[in-house]
Order: C-alpha cells, then structure tokens, then sequence
C-alpha cells in the first residue's frame, strides 16, 4: 500500500473512470473468453451469487411454513429456558421512582462528571440493576449523569463503575 497522497496525474487509468468495471481495474473487453466461461459457472454454482442486485422471486407458502417451523419455539435465537430469572425494571414502581427523586436532590439535578445542569440528567445505577438486586434501591448506588457522560455499553459501565463510586463517595461527604 503506498503511503501518502495519490497522483492521479502520474496514474491516469487507474480509480474510477468511465469505462472502467469496479473493484478489477480492467476495462471491459480485457477478459479471456476461458475466464469468462469460469465467472459464468461460478455465478450458476452459487445460487446468492445469481440474485445480487436482483429482487428475488417471492417463497412459496411450503417454503414460508417450513422456514417459520425452523425458527420457532426453542429453536429461536432469542428463546430464553428460564424466564424465571427473566426480572424487567418497572420504571413507574413507587420505590424506583422514590430512589430517582433521592439521587436527583443529592445531585442537585446535576451531572456529577461535568456540573451541567440541564433537562436531560439521569439517575443511573452504578453497579447493575440486573446483578445486584440488593443494591436497586440504594441511594449511594445511583449518581446523576447528562447524557453524553451516560455509558452507553455493558462493558462502559463496568469499567467507570470504580471511578462513579468515587465521586460518591466524595458528594456524602
């Protein structure tokens, strides 16, 4: 790969030019009549190959039923074994709301990492709603952050939750 910019001056053939196929480089007309007849069993061969670019013909309703049959029930991706353990948070609960309001006075409705006060605060759990159930509803579990300090993946949470603790710990203080 060549570092820095390219001249299209010293190459004047070569990018995308009227006339040119994509992703070859070669112009048309340039291919052996043998690699034609290869590229042409091999679009025959691959039956995805064949449709790309094209709408494809609807299923029939045996094809619709036996393909609905393959993803149902514990067959699916998203089937869960358990749901016993399946726990959804009710926002609108007495005690979630009541644990809320407590983080957002503490705060005083502002982001805990930047000061800003604005509408868009939110209490957040530090250490997991789902994996610590005893922890839900406790005051110094919670912290007031805007939404761009929000953390937006699992593994974001885990790696601030020390760092959220501390800032706390320092505001009971």
């Amino acid at each position: 790969m060549p570092k820095g910019i390219f001249d299209h001056k010293k190459y004047p053939n070569m990018g995308f030019q009227k006339g040119n196929t994509l992703c070859l480089g070669i112009k048309r007309g340039h291919l052996s009549e043998e690699h034609k007849q290869k590229l042409k069993n091999a679009k025959l061969k691959n039956p995805n190959r064949y449709w790309a670019g094209k709408k494809r013909p609807p299923f029939s309703e045996e094809t619709k039923n036996k393909i609905s049959l393959a993803h149902k029930g514990e067959k699916n991706y998203r089937w869960i074994k358990d749901r016993s353990k399946l726990v959804r948070r009710n926002r609108s609960d007495p005690d979630f709301i009541q644990w809320r309001k407590n983080v957002f006075i503490r705060d005083e409705y502002k982001c805990k990492i930047c000061g800003e006060s604005n509408k868009y605060v939110q209490a957040h759990h530090i250490l997991s709603w789902r994996e610590y159930p005893e922890l839900r509803y406790e005051i110094n579990n919670g912290i007031t952050l805007c939404l761009a300090h929000h953390p937006r993946k699992r593994a974001e949470e885990k790696r601030l939750a020390p760092i959220l603790k501390k800032l706390v710990s320092v505001s009971k203080e």
